[in-house]
């Protein structure tokens, strides 16, 4: 998808990434892959708020702190379809689920160019309900039940 520009924000220790990967990062990936590491939290939501489309295509993850980021910044979100997420991120309802390159390229092509449905208003509910002062509340409950 060489018309479109990808980012890649935060550090990789480089040791621990497989060669094929570590050539990638040192050759910058490509004139349309960019490497801007750690940001301000103000950049961090500019890029967000900057953001067409969120692709994380992570093989293994826990919940993921940067989707639900991304989800209460309204970012149409393209995620691998890993079991971590079969349970709560739901293809076509809260985010675009894909298996392949290909799936994942269209994908990203569909919401790009309007042609997909666009499911930020749910994803925007579902990190809601995780907003940490919902969590706070129903902790509270749960501990002075």
């Amino acid at each position: 998808m060489p018309e479109y520009r990808f980012y890649w924000f935060g550090y990789t220790n480089l040791h621990i990434v497989p060669a094929k990967i570590k050539r990638a990062i040192q050759n910058k990936g490509g004139a349309n892959l960019y490497f801007p590491g750690y940001v301000s939290r103000q950049e961090l939501r500019d890029a967000y708020e900057g953001s067409d489309v969120f692709l994380f295509l992570t093989h293994e993850e826990t919940e993921g702190i940067v989707l639900l980021e991304a989800l209460a910044a309204k970012i149409p979100i393209v995620v691998r379809d890993i079991p971590i997420y079969k349970k709560w991120l739901k293809h076509n309802h809260t985010v675009y689920k894909g298996k392949t390159i290909d799936e994942f390229s269209q994908l990203c092509k569909g919401l790009l160019e309007k042609q997909l449905p666009n499911l930020t208003a749910n994803g925007f509910d579902l990190a809601s309900e995780r907003d940490i002062r919902v969590v706070a509340t129903k902790l509270m409950k749960f501990y002075h039940a």
